[in-house]
């Protein structure tokens, strides 16, 4: 039999999507997409956080070669005087410390002359090769002399010792700085590497780190420099994305104590007046006593890893004959440091561990009660005793 052309045709393929079908994918998809933010998100943070740890160990390996060459640790504060004299017996206090002005310069003074023996100081007068059209010690290679000393905190020192005499594009306006490490003249390592200055030297030892030079950056916060010369900078962590400005409340110097090998620290060898609390008090910072007194001390504070509550506020520090490296993780945000328990400790979470020195539980005046977040911001801190972040 012959079907007729004209018979039951079949039915147009369908082309395309429905509305539904589209709708059905789209949720889908962002299920999808939701389900790995996170897991992306946390991967980033930790491969920061593991470049971050990566080089706060280098930095150790540096500290080690100092130590290997000049026979102990860089101090984490000094005070420099670019005409040699030390006014030891200056006692004048520092403002919000326990130290006077004398006790810093001899505390600067006996590791110098530890570490470069043969450069001459004085403590009763200018140094007897000095004169300040063709010799000084040129310790902020700003290729002039300096004429009142100023004081480097320890976040500024990691960068003096490790890297040497900082050389600034501009030295009337910084903005990027270089390192060139020291002179190898004995006499005068302190000389810079600016060709038109009577300092100059190019007779130099190379730096024991290779800081990188777009995160070296002045502190806003200290004041001490001779007429807002440049000063020596700080190093941000690799997590730090921007310029340091007084009132920020981001701040990711690596923050550098030197135990001066007697298991002891100065807690006022760094302080960041930045940080807030949740009132929008500030600065926040740490009671405890010395010589029978208390003070303050701003964050951020070393750590330590035991506490015994007691009028002589006795401690155990961590790292206590060597040195501790902070950086301040991922929020820019120290915590007023302190005593630090691992997280494997049973109850050791609680927002509310008493802190060092710390005799009636308080930071600045206020309880730890009354903002039981401030040691939160600590959480995601990197430090060398730990090799992830402190949570």
């Amino acid at each position: 039999m012959i079907r007729s052309s004209h018979g039951t045709r079949p039915a147009p393929r369908r082309r395309g999507f429905t509305l539904v079908e589209i709708l059905v994918v789209i949720i889908i998809v962002a299920i999808l997409v939701g389900l790995l933010l996170p897991v992306i998100a946390g991967a980033i943070r930790t491969a920061k956080n593991a470049a971050v740890s990566s080089e706060i160990n280098l930095l150790a390996q540096a500290l080690e070669s100092f130590k290997a060459k000049y026979g102990q640790y860089p101090p984490s504060r000094v005070f420099l005087s670019e005409n040699g004299f030390y006014p030891v017996t200056n006692t004048t206090l520092i403002p919000g410390d326990v130290l006077t002005y004398g006790q810093l310069a001899q505390r600067t003074l006996s590791a110098f002359r530890q570490m470069f023996p043969k450069v001459i100081f004085s403590t009763s007068g200018q140094v007897p090769a000095f004169n300040q059209n063709s010799y000084w010690y040129d310790f902020n290679g700003n290729g002039q002399y300096d004429a009142n000393g100023y004081i480097l905190s320890g976040h500024e020192c990691l960068v003096f010792f490790l890297g040497g005499i900082p050389l600034a594009d501009n030295p009337a306006n910084p903005s990027t700085f270089g390192l060139t490490g020291f002179g190898k003249d004995p006499t005068n390592p302190f000389s810079n590497s600016i060709t038109s200055s009577p300092m100059y030297n190019t007779d130099r030892q190379p730096s024991f780190f290779e800081f990188n030079a777009g995160r070296l950056y002045l502190d806003p916060y200290n004041t001490s420099m001779n007429g807002g010369n440049p000063g020596v900078p700080g190093y941000y962590d690799s997590l730090g994305t921007t310029t340091p400005v007084v009132g920020a409340q981001a701040i990711n110097f690596y923050a550098y104590f030197s135990s001066y090998g007697n298991g002891l620290y100065d807690c006022n060898d760094v302080n960041l007046p930045f940080e807030a609390d949740a009132n929008l008090g500030t600065p926040i910072g740490l009671s405890y006593l010395a010589h029978g007194t208390t003070y303050t001390s701003v964050s951020p504070n070393p750590y330590t890893a035991t506490l015994t509550v007691t009028p002589t506020g006795t401690v155990t520090y961590q790292k206590p004959q060597t040195y501790q490296i902070l950086s301040s993780g991922v929020d820019g945000l120290y915590g007023v440091g302190g005593q630090y328990v691992s997280a494997t400790t049973p109850g050791s979470g609680s927002a509310t561990n008493p802190l060092p020195f710390d005799l009636n539980h308080t930071y600045a005046g206020t309880s730890l009660t009354a903002d039981g977040t401030i040691r939160k911001r600590e959480n995601d801190n990197l430090t060398n005793f730990k090799s992830t972040t402190l949570d």
